[in-house]
Order: C-alpha cells, then sequence, then structure tokens
C-alpha cells in the first residue's frame, strides 16, 4: 500500500546505520494516492543518498513512451562517481524520442488540473471494484491506497491454492483475462489474482459478471 513519513523515516534511520547504503526510490505512482500519505523519500532525507525514479507511463497514462527520470539526492557528495558513471552510461544510448521528451517536460512544468478529472475517474472505477468484489462469493480485497491495481484473495478452496490454474480456466472459460498472484511473489502471492481497474464501468462490469459465473460453477462441493 501506500507508505507514509512515519515508514520511510524508519527506513532513512536504517540507512543511516550503514555508511555505504543509499535508497532507490520508485515513484512512478507518486500522483496516483487515495491515502493522502505519499510524500517524497528525497524530500525526507537529510544526509541519506536516495535516487528517486519517476515516468510518464502511469500518471501520465502514456504507456510505451519509454520516457522517465532518474533524480540524485546526494547532500554529501558521495556518489559524484556513481553520478558520472551514470552520466556516461546514458551518453551510450542512441535515438532517444526527442519529441516524447520534450512532451513529459512540457507535462512537468505545464498546469496539472487535468490530472483531478483522471484521479476522479480513477477512483470511481476503484470504488466500482470494491463494491463488486464484496458481492461475489469466492473473493476478497483490501481496498488499495494507490496507483490502479488491486490484489485479490481467492477464498475458494478449489483456486486458493492454484492461482494459476484459475487464471488459465477463467481466460479459456469467460475470456476474462487477470495475472496469477503467484508470479509476483510464490510465498506471500499464492492464492491471489492481480487485476487492473482502469477499464471502463461497462467493460468492468462485464468481466465482474463472468468472473461471478465463473465462480458460481467452479467451487468447492459444501458438505
Amino acid at each position: 500500500n501506500v507508505a507514509g513519513a512515519d515508514e520511510i523515516q524508519k527506513l532513512l534511520n536504517i540507512t543511516k546505520k550503514w555508511p555505504n547504503c543509499m535508497i532507490v526510490a520508485d515513484e512512478i505512482y507518486d500522483a496516483l494516492d487515495f491515502s493522502g500519505k505519499q510524500v517524497s523519500v528525497a524530500s525526507l532525507s537529510e544526509d541519506v543518498p536516495v535516487f528517486s525514479l519517476n515516468g510518464v507511463s502511469k500518471v501520465y497514462y502514456a504507456p510505451g513512451w519509454r520516457i522517465g527520470y532518474l533524480a540524485i539526492h546526494d547532500p554529501s557528495g558521495v556518489l559524484l562517481n556513481v553520478r558520472d558513471g551514470i552520466e556516461r552510461l546514458l551518453r551510450s544510448r542512441l535515438c532517444a524520442s526527442t519529441p516524447a521528451q520534450l512532451g513529459y517536460l512540457a507535462g512537468l512544468n505545464g498546469n496539472r488540473d487535468w490530472m483531478n478529472e483522471h484521479m476522479s475517474k480513477v477512483q470511481s472505477r476503484r470504488q466500482l471494484c470494491l463494491d463488486r468484489i464484496s458481492k461475489i462469493d469466492g473473493l476478497e480485497v483490501e481496498a488499495p491506497g494507490g496507483a490502479f491495481y488491486m490484489f485479490v484473495r481467492l477464498t475458494d478452496e478449489m483456486w486458493s491454492k492454484n492461482d494459476k490454474e484459475f487464471v488459465l480456466q477463467l481466460l479459456h472459460q469467460e475470456h476474462v483475462l487477470v495475472v496469477h498472484g503467484s508470479g509476483f511473489s510464490p510465498e506471500k502471492g499464492a492464492g491471489h489474482i492481480r487485476i487492473v481497474y482502469l477499464a471502463d464501468e461497462k467493460t468492468l462490469n462485464t468481466a465482474f459478471d463472468r468472473i461471478d459465473s465463473f465462480l458460481q460453477r467452479n467451487r468447492t462441493a459444501k458438505k
């Protein structure tokens, strides 16, 4: 979920104990926060080096552009050699998309009011998914604090130990594609599926209708 300032500060305090340690912060979903807790790691760091990563694919809804940035927070100057090495690697890359880079720069520096409309749509679709899942026997989920994914738990015994087979059978029988949770973590992700809730409401409702139908046909027989 979304790490707040207190959790981030704990990580910074741990990192301080190891002089050669730094933090790499992937903040690609920073503006897709429903919790109000999101804060940049670098903004809280006084002396710990931080690499902040971001790009256009998530918040700006531009997957495939392959445009992003790396911001280096290095208050003590301990990463000068690392920074030099990164810049040399960057200079070895050819044919970067100049129009896409200029477009992203305009997005970073321009008016971002349009994001409010997009965020409202994402939140509405998030709530739709939460409502639908709560009414389907065999599914459970915690409300996500950010981004546009849900990690849904399969509660029926038939599928709770075989999420990959659930995904395959759902695809074959109902033509709905989700991702098996064990692909993200064999231990923590097993018995889960991941869904994306960016589709329009009609598509999401159709998908949940089919998932519900699938689970009604394929469930552990009650003793």
